[in-house]
């Protein structure tokens, strides 16, 4: 089989990528292989969808810019024979609470914010108080809300982009990439695990959690690994406020979703390689331990709160600096693209990294954005360039 481009890894990066090729009009034929057609243990699904402008870093505000406005029109520009791709998109924003230790980075990065273009408030604690009464304010020395930030259905979104580069003639390939064929720092081929071969004169790693592994299998030490991340969805007694999504230093985020709130807190001692099932040992109990009482810390009203559902996915984590891997194999074969390595903000930075690949795979560059920090590069040079404050 031949193609123009190839993307492995159809989860919504990869399906961002896909999309963006197609729609340029110039990418030729594109082949999107996914090993596991029913996402059964894909990141994407499982994930809490939100969008946000809180970074420290001027590349991550301005692909979340971008990224918005993209998932804001998502529902028009994904519509497929007259049916709009709807992801629920919502504007209502995000809030992060820090105790005194924070505040300084804290207001460094609503200063790069604002100069970036997001709209972002500070807030003492009375004002926190004031604006959002039920969330827990006496340990709060400052808290930044972003009003134009918010959250999308994750698997509408995958679901959309995977329909719309179909449209557009992008291939869906099932299978399992078992090994690359090289020869004069290019890879001519992916072999699958039946034994068919298939050529492009660019491949993309999108791989997700597996990243890892399919680049070993092109000689590319990438230094990604899969995380396990639990989250709950639980519902409360009493009312509360028309809540952002909430997060605070610990790691502990919530939202709303629907009667209830979704949200959770990673793991400080058992979150690495793959993990199949969190309501068994050390996840078993991982919500009432750990989870519940920076719940009731942050919202007294959780409390009384009822568990009613745990799942678990897995993201993608950069061992380096926990900071995406965009662009060329620096130093190995050169038409070998990664994207891979988000952290947990795939889905937020999905359609700028989708779109960002594109060019890469196309014109060798990206004219969007100036991505040199955020390339394999750093990885070479072991320099990470970790976001700053909550990440």
């Amino acid at each position: 089989m031949r193609f123009d481009h190839v993307i492995v890894g159809g989860g919504i990066i990869g399906s961002a990528a896909a999309y963006f090729l197609a729609a340029s009009g110039r990418a030729g034929r594109v082949a999107l292989i996914e090993a596991d057609p029913t996402f059964a243990r894909a990141t994407t699904p499982q994930g809490a969808g939100g969008v946000r402008q809180l970074f420290s870093r001027p590349e991550h505000v301005r692909m979340s810019r971008f990224s918005l406005d993209f998932y804001a029109g998502f529902a028009q520009t994904m519509t497929v024979d007259g049916a709009p791709a709807e992801i629920g998109f919502r504007r209502q924003g995000y809030l992060f609470v820090v105790g005194p230790g924070g505040v300084a980075q804290l207001e460094a990065n609503v200063r790069l914010q604002s100069s970036e273009g997001a709209r972002v408030q500070m807030l003492d604690s009375a004002a926190l108080a004031r604006k959002f009464p039920s969330v827990g304010h006496a340990d709060v020395a400052a808290a930044c809300h972003s009003p134009d930030d918010g959250w999308i259905d994750p698997n509408a979104a995958l679901i959309g982009f995977r329909r719309k580069a179909a449209c557009l003639g992008v291939e869906h390939v099932i299978g399992r990439v078992t090994g690359f064929d090289l020869s004069e720092r290019r890879v001519r081929a992916a072999v699958l695990a039946d034994g068919t071969r298939i050529e492009a004169q660019t491949f993309l790693n999108a791989a997700g959690p597996w990243a890892k592994d399919v680049s070993a299998l092109a000689g590319m030490a990438l230094p990604v690994e899969p995380w396990c991340r639990a989250q709950h969805f639980w519902r409360v007694r009493d009312p509360i406020e028309p809540l952002p999504l909430v997060k605070d230093e610990s790691g502990l985020f919530f939202r709303p979703e629907g009667d209830g709130f979704v949200g959770g807190c990673p793991s400080r001692e058992v979150e690495k390689g793959f993990i199949d099932d969190v309501g068994r040992g050390y996840f078993a109990d991982y919500f009432e331990r750990v989870v519940w009482p920076l719940l009731a810390r942050r919202v007294p009203k959780f409390e009384a709160l009822r568990l009613a559902r745990t799942w678990g996915g897995h993201y993608p984590h950069t061992t380096l600096d926990g900071n995406m891997i965009l662009g060329p194999w620096i130093g190995g074969a050169e038409n070998f693209f990664v994207a891979a390595g988000f952290s947990g903000h795939g889905i937020m930075h999905a359609p700028a990294a989708g779109h960002a690949a594109a060019e890469w795979m196309l014109e060798g560059r990206t004219a969007s954005w100036d991505l040199a920090r955020l390339s394999y590069r750093r990885v070479l040079e072991q320099q990470p360039y970790p976001e700053l404050g909550i990440t």
